[in-house]
C-alpha cells in the first residue's frame, strides 16, 4: 500500500498477518529513506515497527492511550496515525517532532524526550479512568534501557499495589543507546537464554496462534500453566511477578502472530501486566543491526545504499570527543581519573577512552542520580571523578548537585554536553537551563571554554582545584589542538577584542559570533568565561569605562549570568546602559541552531541591530 495514504490505524483490523508483514517491509524502507535525507532516531524505529502495528491492530488508539517511553522511538506510531506525508519536514524548524507530540495529533496521548517515565504516567492515566468510572486501555510501551531508571521501579512498586488494569509492554533490545548495562539487564539474559523455559512455553505455540481471541477463562487457564512453567525453569527468580505484575514472555517482537495473541490475553487481563518482547534494534538495515556501540541510535544524513554518515565537516570534531581527547591525556598524568557516564558513552564520545582506560571508566546506565552520588562517594575516598552528562539530563541529578556535591564540597568535575541549543530534539533536549539552575548552588565553580585549548586548561584547573567544578560545552563542532597545561585563575575573564564604543559580554559558543559584531561595531568582546564565580575586578573596570553593556547568552534571562551581572551593576550604582540579550520565557522549538536564534532573534546579525538601536538611543 501507499504509506502516504495512511490517514489511521483502523484498515488494520482487516489486515491478514501477510498484509502486516509486507506493511512492516515498507514502513521500514520508509523510515530508512526519510532518516537518511533528515537524520534521526533510526535503530529504535527499526526494531520496534512490528510491536507498533500491532499494538494499534489490537488496540483502539486514541480511546486506548498509548504512551511510548522517551518516545524517540514512535515514527511508525506518526505513521499509522496519519502523518506519513509530513515526515519530509521531521525534525526540522515548525516541522514534524522526533517524539511525541500531544498538540501534534489526539494520537498522542503523552510526551516525553527524557526516558522512565512512562510507567507513572500510565498509572496515573489509569486510576484517573477508573476513578471516573471511564472504559479505555492503558498502555505503556518501555524499553531502550528505560528500565534501569530508578524512577521505573519507583511507579512499579505503585503498580503492583494498585492492581488496576495497566498494560506494560517491556521492549527488551538489549540496547539503551549503546549496550546495557546492570542487574536487571543480566536477569533479562538469563531469561532469554533459557533454552528449557523458552522451549516448553515455545510448544504452546501452536494452540495459541489458532486461538483469534482469548476469553477470560481460557485466558486464565493459560496463565497458570505459564506460570508453572517458570516456576519450574526460572529459579533464579523473577522481579517483575514479585512486584505484583504478571508476566508474560519472552515473545518474538517480530513474530505477528505472537504478538497478537499476547497482546489480545493481556487486553482481557483486569490487573496490571507486562509482555516481555524481545526485538533486534535496527532490524532491517544492517549496518543498524550490526551496531553495538549506538552509532546508529540517533543519526545525521547518509548514503542509505551504503551506509557512509554524510559530514560537512570532516576537519572538525564535536566537543564531545575534544573533551574526550582531552581526558585521555590527563589521565596519563592523573591515574586516579575516574569518568562515569548515564548511559550516553556513545553520544559522549567516550568510547575511545573507555577502551583506553576500561578500569577508570564506569557506565552506570540511565541513572543520572546514582552517577552523581557514585562520583560523590568517590570523590570523598581519594579519586577524581569527572561525570560526563547531558545538559538536558542534568536536570534530573539536580537534588544531588544541591544537597550533596556542592553542600559537601566535594571535588566532583561535572562534564555538561550538550548545553545551550542543541537544535533538532526540540524542547525536551535544549541544554537552556543548566547555568540558570546552577548559579544559585554554593561552592560550586561553573566555567565554559571558547575553544579546545581553553577547555583542556578548564579541565587541567579542575583537576588541582579540589572543588565541585562544572565544565559546559555545546553540540557545536571544532578543531581539536594538543594541550599544553596551564592554570586558569577560578573567576578571570579576558578581553578578546578591544573597542571604546561598548562592550559586549559572552562565552562559549556565542564567542564567534561576538568576536564579528565587536569588529563590525568597533566594541570591546570580553570572553567570561567563568560564570562562578565572576571577574568582579574586570567588571568593576568595565562599569567605570563604558556606558553600554551587553550581554549576550544562549540561556534562558531569568536567572542567568547577564541577569546576575545587571544585579551586581545596580549594587555599584551603575548608571550607564546595560542590556541582556538571552533566551525568553519560553520552551524552545527543534530545528537547525542558526534558525533557532534567528527565531530567537539572537543570531549575529538581530544582535548587531540590537546593539546599534541601543548605543543611538544612549548616546
Amino acid at each position: 500500500m501507499n504509506i502516504l495514504d495512511i490517514k489511521n490505524p483502523q484498515f488494520l483490523k482487516k489486515m491478514k498477518i501477510k498484509d502486516l508483514e509486507l506493511l512492516s517491509q515498507d514502513i521500514r524502507t520508509f523510515i530508512i529513506d526519510k532518516v537518511s535525507k533528515n537524520g534521526g532516531h533510526l535503530s529504535s524505529n527499526l526494531g520496534i515497527v512490528d510491536l507498533t502495528i500491532a499494538i494499534h491492530k489490537v488496540f483502539n488508539s486514541p480511546k486506548d492511550k498509548i504512551i511510548f517511553d522517551v518516545s524517540h522511538q514512535t515514527y511508525t506510531h506518526k505513521i499509522l496515525t496519519g502523518r506519513a506525508n509530513k515526515f519530509d519536514s521531521l525534525r526540522k524548524f515548525n516541522g514534524l517532532s522526533g517524539f511525541q507530540k500531544r498538540n501534534e495529533s489526539e494520537y498522542d496521548s503523552y510526551e516525553s524526550g527524557h526516558s522512565s517515565t512512562s510507567l507513572s504516567a500510565a498509572l496515573g492515566m489509569a486510576l484517573s479512568r477508573d476513578k471516573l468510572n471511564q472504559k479505555y486501555n492503558v498502555i505503556a510501551i518501555i524499553g531502550d534501557g528505560s528500565m534501569g531508571n530508578g524512577l521505573a521501579y519507583e511507579a512499579l512498586n505503585h503498580i503492583g499495589s494498585t492492581k488496576t488494569k495497566l498494560i506494560i509492554i517491556l521492549n527488551d533490545n538489549e540496547m539503551s543507546i549503546s549496550k546495557n548495562v546492570g542487574a536487571l539487564h543480566n536477569n533479562l539474559d538469563k531469561i532469554r537464554a533459557n533454552y528449557k523455559y523458552n522451549h516448553a512455553k515455545d510448544s504452546t505455540k501452536k494452540v495459541l496462534n489458532k486461538i483469534p481471541y482469548v476469553g477470560n477463562y481460557l485466558s486464565h487457564k493459560i496463565t497458570d500453566f505459564k506460570s508453572s512453567i517458570k516456576k519450574l525453569y526460572l529459579k533464579e527468580g523473577f522481579v517483575f511477578e514479585e512486584l505484583g505484575l504478571k508476566y508474560y514472555g519472552p515473545i518474538n517482537g517480530h513474530d505477528y502472530k505472537e504478538l497478537i495473541t499476547y497482546l489480545e490475553i493481556a487486553k482481557e487481563e483486569t490487573e496490571p501486566v507486562i509482555i516481555h518482547v524481545i526485538s533486534q534494534k535496527g532490524k532491517g538495515y544492517e549496518p543498524a543491526e550490526k551496531d553495538t556501540i549506538g552509532l546508529w541510535h540517533g543519526v545525521g544524513p547518509f548514503n542509505k545504499e551504503t551506509g557512509i554518515i554524510i559530514s560537512k565537516n570532516d576537519h572538525l570534531i564535536t566537543w564531545s570527543e575534544v573533551i574526550s581527547n582531552h581526558l585521555i591525556e590527563l589521565t596519563k598524568i592523573y591515574k586516579d581519573i575516574m569518568v562515569i557516564t548515564p548511559a550516553m558513552a556513545g553520544g559522549s564520545k567516550l568510547l575511545k577512552y573507555k577502551e583506553i582506560y576500561p578500569n577508570n571508566f564506569i557506565d552506570v546506565g540511565i541513572a543520572e542520580e546514582h552517577a552523581l552520588l557514585l562520583a560523590n562517594g568517590m570523590s570523598i575516598t581519594g579519586l577524581i571523578p569527572f561525570v560526563s552528562i547531558y545538559s538536558t539530563f542534568l536536570q534530573r541529578g539536580y537534588d544531588q548537585i544541591i544537597h550533596d556535591i556542592a553542600r559537601m564540597n566535594t571535588h566532583v568535575i561535572l562534564g555538561i554536553d550538550r548545553c545551550g541549543i542543541v537544535g533538532e530534539d526540540g524542547e525536551t533536549h535544549q541544554g537552556i537551563y543548566d547555568l540558570t539552575f546552577l548559579l544559585p548552588i554554593p561552592n560550586l565553580i561553573i566555567a565554559t571554554p571558547k575553544d579546545s585549548i581553553e577547555a583542556c586548561n578548564m579541565l587541567y584547573t579542575a583537576i588541582l582545584t579540589k572543588k565541585p567544578f562544572a565544565i559546559r560545552y555545546s553540540k557545536d563542532r571544532l578543531e581539536y589542538t594538543k594541550p599544553k597545561y596551564d592554570i586558569i585563575p577560578i573567576g578571570s575573564w579576558e578581553i578578546i577584542n578591544n573597542g571604546n564604543k561598548a562592550v559586549l559580554i559572552t562565552y562559549g559558543s556565542l564567542i564567534n559570533n561576538a568576536l564579528t559584531i565587536g569588529k563590525e561595531l568597533n566594541i570591546c568582546v570580553v570572553n567570561a568565561r567563568f560564570q562562578k564565580p565572576i571577574d568582579e575586578e574586570l567588571f568593576n573596570k568595565l562599569l567605570k569605562e563604558y556606558q553600554n553593556i551587553f550581554i549576550y547568552e544562549e540561556q534562558t534571562e531569568i536567572n542567568s549570568l547577564g541577569s546576575y551581572l545587571i544585579n551586581y551593576a545596580i549594587e555599584k550604582n551603575y548608571h550607564g546602559n546595560i542590556k541582556l540579550f538571552a533566551i525568553p520565557d519560553q520552551y524552545v522549538p527543534q530545528g537547525k541552531k542558526e534558525e533557532i536564534l534567528k527565531f530567537l532573534s539572537l543570531d549575529r546579525k538581530s544582535i548587531c541591530q540590537k546593539i546599534k538601536k541601543n548605543m543611538e538611543i544612549n548616546n
